[in-house]
């Protein structure tokens, strides 16, 4: 059977202004977040959901619970969709530098300057309990296909962070991409083995073609 998963991230928070590490923090939305969430609401007003899937994190589940403020939906709070855990980096202002990896950094600073090879490396896991990229990438896709396997909805709603839908990007189709706006979403099918993308949104194809630009 067939299944529709609208997965979208949650609206703004003061940190996202801020350009801070927000990781697992628990960072509530800002009024601005509060007021994209209500529009996303409006957006996907015509989608019924038959459930919706959300990081336990607040601005996630707080986006979720606007989006389907007016129906009886169940809101399903799984940890697997929570944003990468950066570890001591989170709270702090990153800024990558073209040093050598093994630069040494002020981890202690509010702002940070760190080696974007160092970033850049799959395996890299930031101090005080971290995740690397490749233990992110294999928790949030095995939740992913946890929930497409195991659920009986047919249209369902993923609430959750910016990196998890780079990562579904990156993993599920051939774009590069580089960030989803707050409350931006893509639409995917599962047909019970992948997941394919529907529908190409304007920030993904901007995103796209800023990134082949820039490798020209």
């Amino acid at each position: 059977m067939n299944k529709i998963f609208y997965i979208f991230r949650h609206g703004q928070t003061d940190y996202n202004t801020e350009k801070r590490v927000q990781s697992i923090l628990d960072v509530p939305l800002n009024q601005d977040g509060v007021n994209q969430a209500k529009q996303l609401a409006k957006n996907l007003s015509d989608v019924q959901f038959d459930c919706i899937y959300s990081s336990p994190l607040s601005r996630a589940l707080d986006t979720a619970k606007i989006v389907v403020e007016n129906q009886d939906i169940e809101i399903i709070t799984d940890p697997g969709l929570q944003e990468r855990n950066l570890g001591s980096l989170c709270g702090k202002i990153v800024k990558t530098t073209d040093a050598p990896v093994n630069t040494q950094f002020d981890i202690n600073a509010d702002t940070i300057n760190i080696p974007l090879a160092l970033l850049s490396d799959d395996d890299y896991a930031p101090p005080k309990n971290g995740e690397s990229y490749n233990m992110f990438a294999k928790r949030v896709l095995d939740t992913m296909l946890n929930i497409a396997k195991n659920t009986d909805a047919k249209i369902v709603g993923v609430s959750t962070h910016g990196g998890v839908i780079s990562f579904l990007i990156r993993h599920f189709t051939d774009f590069a991409h580089g960030g989803t706006p707050n409350t931006g979403y893509i639409k995917m099918q599962w047909d019970g083995k992948t997941f394919t993308l529907l529908e190409t949104p304007d920030w993904l194809l901007k995103i796209n073609a800023l990134t082949q630009s820039g490798r020209k």
